[in-house]
């Protein structure tokens, strides 16, 4: 007799990971959600899982990330953890038949990605990529407002933040800035423009402080600066869209400036995601005011770095400790996750898609290759001095 899986009114979710990230944005989501519902929770740190655990009552947890996927309960699987992992985790869903949200690094190399996106198309089984600005409102309406303008286009894309505020636990995010960072970039411009991009320059004046120059096959072009060296205090994230008389601005997903384009207002504001636990006045005051209000907030919370001197040594816990003294009772959020990137939104669209049978919208493993390519392409131009061109081939999955 076949078996016959017991049907559920809510989505049940495996995660993998305890970690800042997956605590505050996925796990939340799942936790506010209607649809949602923590089944499974997994981690190797017994401190973080019973930490986590103690908040959001999962029905089962592990030390093992293969329990999570075994798990015939769980029909979806959410993964964040160190990248090297990753990529097992990517096949192990894939020959459990399960669909799989996975956080970016992916792989560690392009060969790899483009054999993980073959293996997926072969088993037909979803894994969509953490590329979750797709999702952001404010990205939403820019991407309304350039689909219907004439081609090509030209725009720049300003990411910047401040290395040195990086805990020794999150180090690894100190290595190729493009890889890890300026990929989510790559993603979003190829998502707004909608065409290939097919020439990459780059140049580098210090290491992750880079400028690169993509060309499109409708002949738009984009010039996104990546920086390790910006301010705390500054939005870290701009775009800038010139079309056909028509300019576009965006601000860290907190607010649109629209010059011209049909439809578009000329300012419209974003409301901020909220966190457990944390002082959530900053949803409210972006809605109201847009960058304005995410910027007084992002100077105070450098002033807070400053003074308690985790600017200096980020790795002092004394120094942590003290920053939380003046981050309040309850704290401020942490500054790169007020505004709303899509993180709610991307997680549960992925999974309603996949458990209906439909294709997700979501960026997928093929999105993943062709971000990583270009960052590829980026470190070879830097270092060779010359464009490299690109195009499907580049990242296909065969």
């Amino acid at each position: 007799m076949a078996e016959v899986r017991r049907v559920h009114t809510q989505i049940r979710m495996g995660v993998i990971g305890c970690g800042q990230f997956m605590s505050r944005q996925h796990i939340q989501t799942i936790a506010r959600s209607q649809h949602l519902q923590l089944c499974h929770l997994g981690d190797s740190d017994p401190a973080a899982l019973e930490r986590v655990s103690a908040r959001y009552g999962p029905e089962r947890t592990t030390s093992q990330w293969r329990d999570v996927v075994g798990d015939p309960e769980v029909d979806v699987v959410v993964a964040g953890i160190v990248p090297t992992f990753h990529p097992d985790i990517v096949r192990a869903c894939l020959e459990a038949g399960k669909p799989l949200y996975v956080e970016k690094p992916v792989t560690e190399t392009l060969a790899e990605g483009q054999a993980l996106a073959a293996q997926a198309r072969q088993a037909g089984v979803s894994v969509a990529v953490g590329f979750n600005r797709r999702f952001a409102p404010a990205v939403q309406l820019v991407r309304e407002a350039v689909q219907g303008a004439a081609r090509p286009m030209t725009l720049t894309y300003r990411i910047s933040d401040d290395a040195r505020v990086r805990p020794p636990a999150q180090r690894w995010k100190l290595g190729d800035r493009l890889l890890i960072e300026a990929v989510h970039v790559f993603d979003l411009l190829f998502h707004l423009v909608g065409a290939e991009p097919v020439r990459l320059y780059a140049s580098e004046s210090r290491p992750n402080d880079a400028v690169v120059l993509i060309s499109f096959a409708d002949g738009s072009q984009a010039v996104v600066y990546s920086s390790s060296f910006g301010s705390m205090s500054q939005c870290k994230e701009h775009l800038e869209a010139v079309l056909d008389g028509a300019v576009l601005e965006m601000d860290d997903f907190v607010e649109v400036r629209g010059h011209g384009p049909a439809g578009i207002p000329p300012r419209s504001c974003f409301a901020g995601r909220p966190y457990d636990g944390c002082d959530n006045g900053h949803v409210e005051a972006f809605a109201a005011r847009g960058a304005a209000a995410y910027t007084e907030l992002r100077e105070r919370y450098t002033a807070a770095m400053e003074s308690s001197g985790v600017l200096q040594d980020s790795g002092s816990d004394a120094a942590w400790e003290r920053f939380a003294e003046l981050a309040g009772d309850p704290p401020w959020p942490q500054i790169n996750y007020c505004p709303d990137k899509g993180w709610g939104s991307a997680l549960e669209a992925f999974c309603r898609a996949a458990m209906a049978g439909e294709t997700p919208t979501n960026a997928g493993l093929v999105d993943i290759c062709r971000a990583t390519a270009c960052a590829l392409a980026a470190r070879q131009s830097i270092e060779s001095g010359v464009p490299v061109d690109l195009g499907p081939t580049t990242w296909a999955d065969g």
